[in-house]
């Protein structure tokens, strides 16, 4: 099974966000970051996209060909069902892997 991933940047919104999207559950995994400037801008958090975040919620990740895998915090463990996430990713629009993970890596820093 295979994940959508996208990049998104909303100046109205004050954020940027990694999207990762199951099409057949729904399923929805977003990294967030304010923009510079923003009250949390360095710090990340977590998400369903519905959900109310979960900050700090990624303790490591790591990138092995188009797989990628998240570790957790057991708050952000409980969102998800799970304290690890693993998926195999398919970037969306002219996006390529290493863009995504490009994101992925400054958002988290």
């Amino acid at each position: 099974m295979s994940i959508r991933a996208s990049y998104e940047r909303h100046p109205d919104l004050g954020c940027e966000a990694v999207v990762f999207i199951d099409d057949e559950s729904m399923a929805c995994f977003q990294i967030q970051r304010d923009l510079t400037g923003g009250p949390r801008a360095d710090e990340h958090c977590v998400t369903t996209g519905a959900s109310a975040p979960v900050y700090g919620g990624i303790v490591e990740w790591r990138r092995v060909d188009d797989r990628f895998e998240f570790s957790l915090t057991p708050r952000a463990g409980r969102l998800f069902g799970d304290s690890v996430l693993s998926f195999e990713v398919s970037p969306v629009d002219d996006a390529t892997v290493d863009d995504i993970a490009a994101h992925v890596d400054r958002l988290l820093r």
